[in-house]
This record gives C-alpha cells, sequence and structure tokens, in this order.
C-alpha cells in the first residue's frame, strides 16, 4: 500500500506542476504564454525549427503530465515529462545557476527526477492502468527511454549546432 500510495503522490505532485507549464505554451493559461513566443525563445535559444520544438515540449508537458496524473500508458508520459525537463534543464536552467529565482535548475531537475522515477516503478494500482488491470510487455519501459534519450540527445545536438555564440566578459 506505502507503495501504490508514494507512487499516486509522486504522479500527482509532478503531473499537476507540468500540465499547467504545457498549457501555459499554449495561452490557455497563466500570462501572454503562446506557440509563437516559445517557438521565438526556442529558436533564440537553438532549438531549431523553434515552432516544431515548441509545440514538442507543450504537447509533451501537457499530455504526458496528463497521462501521469491519471496513470495511464506506462511510463509512456512520464518519460515524456523526464526527457523534456532534461532538455530544458541544460538548455535553459543550468546556464543561469541552482537557484530558481535565477531561473536556474534547482525547480525542473526534482521533477524530471519524479518523472524518470514514476517511468521507472510504473503507475501503481492506484492508477487508471492499475484500476482496468493494463500490463505493458517488459520491452516497453526500455524501448520508450531510449527512445526518449534519442530525442533529447537530437534536441541538444541541434542546439549545439545552432547555439548562441557566447558573449565575452
Amino acid at each position: 500500500m506505502n507503495f501504490d500510495l508514494a507512487v499516486l503522490v509522486l504522479r500527482i505532485a509532478v503531473g499537476v506542476v507540468i500540465v499547467p507549464h504545457g498549457l501555459l505554451k499554449f495561452g490557455l493559461v497563466g500570462q501572454g504564454g503562446s506557440i509563437s513566443g516559445v517557438a521565438g525563445w526556442f529558436h533564440g535559444l537553438g532549438l531549431r525549427p523553434g515552432v516544431f520544438w515548441a509545440y514538442v515540449a507543450a504537447l509533451g508537458e501537457t499530455l504526458g503530465g496528463l497521462l501521469m496524473i491519471l496513470g495511464l500508458g506506462g511510463p509512456i508520459g512520464a518519460g515524456v515529462v523526464a526527457a523534456d525537463l532534461v532538455v530544458v534543464t541544460i538548455v535553459a536552467h543550468y546556464p543561469k545557476g541552482f537557484w530558481a529565482q535565477a531561473g536556474g535548475w534547482e525547480f525542473p531537475v526534482p521533477l524530471a527526477a519524479g518523472a524518470f522515477a514514476v517511468a521507472l516503478l510504473g503507475n501503481g494500482r492506484w492508477s487508471i492502468d492499475g484500476l482496468l488491470g493494463v500490463t505493458y510487455p517488459d520491452w516497453l519501459l526500455p524501448s520508450w527511454l531510449a527512445l526518449m534519450f534519442a530525442g533529447a540527445v537530437l534536441a541538444l545536438a541541434i542546439r549545439a549546432v545552432y547555439a548562441p555564440a557566447a558573449k565575452a566578459a
């Protein structure tokens, strides 16, 4: 029982933070978010084409987070969220140092770790997967995580090619 409760708490904690973050990119919550704004920001960071990566991030955060909250799809939602957060941490947060108030990596790293943990552990009994008795083949987790890793590496490789030049001190 403690395992299932712990996974439920972790799924909901990460999901309820990441879903609105994805919805913000669509301009559906918060103030002033838009796909075109995110696309421009991503383009400036070297993630090109910016509009493609904006949709990848917005859909990944919204749908991945929703799958986590519901406990549906085994490692799929959690794997997407973890990969998304690893990329954004490296590209946008790590250069700003540790503290979240300065835009640093203090906040996204625990979310990425939580999502990765859910992907590894599964959704638990207190989930839609558990309620419906859905099981997944043993090959799904390593295959899905390999695919998410490849996507993250692709994004970071593209960014490495198009990264803005470092400013002289």
